[in-house]
């Protein structure tokens, strides 16, 4: 016979490609998943993977139990949320998923409050940009910069993302401060990569803004913050990235706008403490200034 476990195992390294990629997904070392993958092989009497140096492919007999097996993981995560769907207590763990910027920035600050307030419920938090399955419980709140949320979840429209030029306080004591967006071919600037033009705000970026005053590209936003942060040069960044030593100089424009939505699965949505947790998150972003719309004119915005 096998376990759960078993399932669970054989699939992530079906996923995933390799001993390794199971591990991470699973969070056991590498020691586990190879010992029980071998024990499920020995339960069934197959063998379901090639072992190969570019990893770990299905053998026919795998190929063969895997959509069997996929089902068997949707029933158990099923029942697990049938099951948690019925907790009242406010207590026990919660794993939110979130981004870096916003994990980082906002959840680490608002945390102290809700666990002085509710000292029963532990918060898991994974700071990732990866969209984490809620479906198969890796997390139960999602906290997702997103303008289409996936139709199989439920949740809360908690904020607008504007787009911000910002700056460090060492930029403008040395290069000045621009007055607008007219200004920029004036001033070094962050890029982004190739690949991350594909958010609009910066394929307008590279379209407007003449090449020799991009000082340095990055792929990821965390890293265009970090930059500007050292001074390296002005960033257009969402409002979620609002750092300490960094200053937001005036609204781009045209304008960029972005939803922040807080999401769950329709199964959890009335456990008690996810269900709190989610009403403290919606009332604490909603509130943040940080995250406010521009007003028209300069606002929030330094002076040279």
């Amino acid at each position: 016979m096998f376990d759960w476990n078993d399932v669970q195992v054989f699939l992530a390294i079906a996923r995933g490609g390799s001993l390794a990629a199971a591990a991470r997904t699973l969070k056991v070392n590498h020691s586990t998943v190879f010992r029980r993958l071998n024990a499920f092989e020995d339960a069934l009497g197959v063998r379901l993977f090639e072992r190969m140096a570019s990893g770990y492919a299905l053998t026919p007999e795998g190929e063969s139990i895997r959509a069997e097996a996929e089902a068997v993981e949707t029933n158990v995560h099923a029942l697990e949320r049938k099951i948690a769907g019925r907790d009242f207590a406010l207590r026990g763990d919660i794993r939110v998923t979130a981004p870096h910027g916003l994990a980082t920035g906002f959840l680490a600050q608002y945390l102290p409050d809700f666990i002085a307030r509710y000292p029963g419920i532990r918060v898991d938090i994974d700071a990732s940009d990866s969209e984490l399955d809620l479906g198969r419980r890796e997390a139960d709140i999602a906290l997702r910069a997103t303008s289409a949320p996936p139709e199989h979840l439920v949740g809360r429209r908690v904020a607008s993302l504007c787009w911000w030029v910002y700056g460090s306080t060492s930029y403008r004591e040395r290069m000045g401060c621009p007055s607008g967006m007219d200004d920029l071919a004036e001033h070094r600037v962050i890029g982004a990569t190739q690949n991350f033009q594909r958010l609009p705000v910066f394929a307008w970026l590279a379209k407007h803004v003449p090449d020799d005053a991009i000082v340095a590209r990055a792929a990821d936003l965390e890293t265009m913050a970090a930059l500007a942060r050292e001074g390296v040069g002005l960033a257009l960044l969402p409002s979620d990235q609002h750092l300490p030593d960094l200053q937001r100089l005036f609204p781009v424009e045209p304008r960029f706008t972005g939803e922040l939505w807080l999401l769950t699965h329709p199964d959890l949505r009335h456990v008690a403490r996810i269900k709190t947790f989610m009403e403290f998150l919606t009332e604490r972003l909603r509130n943040d200034p940080r995250l406010s719309e521009p007003a028209q004119g300069r606002d929030e915005t330094v002076s040279a």
